[in-house]
């Protein structure tokens, strides 16, 4: 686990990098892929996988999101889940936790917290805006706008720490188990640690900050 914020790159900051650079090439094959096909025919292998993976995510979202701001989310909500999904599971093919780095996961919160921020500025008034900030008791304006400011920036910075702080449990979880059943018992319940730590946590998690910032999103988006 790191706890630096800032400094040398991280094993961590590289293992973004390279997801990043995964995930960014397999995103451009699929798009070329996609100009090409022939819409008569039904997609197979790798196609059909990914339409299929959009298709579900674009029915569950919009049970959430209303349809004129669906565009405008829906981009950045999947982003967002592909990449935790990816990031969160890194490990079963060798390479560091992005976020295990306290600085990458944190990284979410300013990317929810600057989302936010447009989606008001998108369809807020600046009037909305401001009573949401003073609250609906205009004599109690000078106690609740501190409170309501430090919750704005609050919200987002508790959804990064989240990430960070169920990975680093899940690792010191592991880590005690091993040291409790052995070498032999160590190997049998590594393998059982990784599927429960590394892929059905690490996936929970990602839905969790996924759900988070789709609630915050629509939240932010109304007076």
């Amino acid at each position: 686990m790191n706890f630096d914020l800032y400094g040398p790159i991280s094993p961590s900051v590289i293992s973004t990098l390279i997801i990043v650079v995964f995930l960014s090439i397999i995103f451009i094959i699929a798009g070329v892929k996609i100009k090409k096909m022939d819409p008569a025919k039904t997609p197979k292998g790798f196609m059909f996988i990914c339409i299929s993976i959009v298709e579900f995510f674009n029915k569950f979202l919009s049970e959430y999101i209303e349809e004129k701001k669906f565009n405008f989310f829906a981009p950045y909500l999947f982003t967002i889940i592909i990449f935790l999904a990816f990031a969160n599971t890194a490990s079963l093919v060798g390479l560091p936790a992005p976020l295990s780095n306290i600085g990458v996961a944190l990284s979410f919160s300013i990317l929810t917290f600057i989302m936010m921020r447009v989606t008001e500025f998108k369809y807020l008034r600046l009037k909305d805006m401001l009573n949401g900030i003073i609250g609906p008791v205009k004599p109690l304006a000078p106690l609740m706008i501190p409170i309501n400011l430090i919750g704005e920036i609050s919200t987002p910075f508790s959804m990064g720490l989240r990430l960070f702080v169920n990975l680093m449990s899940g690792a010191v979880i592991a880590a005690i188990v091993y040291g409790l059943v052995g070498w032999l018992g160590g190997l049998l319940a590594g393998i059982l640690l990784h599927a429960m730590f590394d892929i059905f946590f690490g996936l929970i998690q990602a839905f969790v900050f996924f759900m988070l910032s789709t609630v915050n999103l629509s939240m932010a988006s109304e007076a």
